[in-house]
């Protein structure tokens, strides 16, 4: 129950940054270095642990096992059916708000190619891994640590480290002959339960490392700023080593902080729903966002713009999941979000 408990707190905490990451980048997007300019800067960096969190989880939790074929299918299917159906809805709301010509024709084409909206680039992502799994809890079982280590350095290591050193251009035909940074990131996942012990040291050099490599981001991006204030985001980048080492110490610090300090009972049953309804809220998160942009709107209003957001983006979060949870009763639609 312990690793339950903040596998599903990480779960949480990915989907509500996501959500971050679609709203908060509007505020240092549209003013110059400032105290507010910095606060929404270091908010950004925070929040861009998600993705590489959602990957660590599946690695953490998927890799141990064996699925028959059987179970691989339904895990594709579950997956390609939510991509299509969620995508044809999106496509119908945005082309009635933006008085486009709707095409079936059109969606179907582009399907392959363009996800509909922002968050849904990453079903794409998890679909691949999907296919792949089977082969990587083969692989896992066979690598011993030092070997799986090995490869980790090559895949989140080296791949991404090399973007950060501008004098060494190595030819992509080498980086394309080693295994990228999503599949490495689904190992790291592995690798993180199964040889990183849980101790006070562990846990204090990753809160350590995750605060100075927030403010490393934070303090290049300003001087990339001072560079060329029309193009500063250059670290705006989940492969980097600096997003996957911050995302890495996090997942650690809160497993640590679970699995030495557990918590109720009552709270335990209550991250376990919530958690239940993350792949919900991040479905529908997009849509109840572009519905709510006038709520943001009032809150800039009468207070300060980084509590006018947080407030928005849990309002999101909060509505998104009440969505969820109702669309669950329903039995036919429960075991698809």
């Amino acid at each position: 129950m312990q690793k339950k408990t903040y596998i599903e707190c990480l779960r949480i905490a990915a989907c509500f940054l996501v959500i971050v990451n679609h709203t908060n980048s509007s505020i240092f997007l549209h003013s110059s270095p400032s105290p507010l300019w910095f606060s929404s800067l270091t908010y950004f960096f925070i929040c861009k642990v998600a993705v590489p969190l959602f990957l660590l989880i599946m690695g953490a939790l998927l890799l141990e096992k064996e699925d028959t074929p059987k179970k691989t299918a339904e895990r594709l299917v579950r997956i390609f059916t939510v991509l299509v159906v969620g995508s044809f809805f999106y496509y119908a709301y945005y082309s009635v708000r933006n008085d486009t010509v709707f095409s079936i024709g059109d969606f179907l084409l582009k399907l392959p190619q363009i996800y509909v909206t922002n968050a849904y680039w990453y079903l794409y992502l998890y679909l691949a891994l999907l296919f792949m799994l089977p082969i990587l809890q083969k692989l896992v079982k066979a690598l011993d640590r030092q070997y799986l280590g090995y490869l980790l350095f090559l895949s989140v290591g080296v791949l991404g480290t090399l973007p950060l050193i501008p004098f060494l251009n190595l030819s992509p035909h080498f980086t394309a002959g080693l295994i990228g940074t999503p599949i490495g990131l689904v190992l790291l996942g592995y690798y993180i339960e199964r040889y990183v012990p849980m101790t006070k040291r562990v846990f204090r050099r990753c809160l350590c490392t995750f605060i100075l490599l927030i403010v490393f981001q934070v303090w290049r991006t300003y001087l990339f700023y001072l560079q060329n204030p029309s193009r500063y985001l250059i670290l705006d980048n989940w492969r980097l080593i600096t997003i996957v080492g911050s995302s890495a110490c996090f997942y650690i610090c809160v497993k640590y902080s679970f699995t030495r300090r557990p918590v109720s009972l009552g709270l335990e049953r209550g991250l376990d729903r919530l958690g239940r309804l993350t792949f919900g809220i991040y479905l529908l998160s997009d849509m109840v966002m572009h519905l709510s942009e006038f709520l943001h709107e009032m809150l800039l209003e009468w207070m300060h713009p980084l509590a006018a957001v947080l407030l928005w983006e849990l309002f999101i979060f909060w509505v998104s999941a009440l969505i969820t949870a109702g669309l669950r009763i329903i039995p036919s639609l429960r075991k698809w979000i």
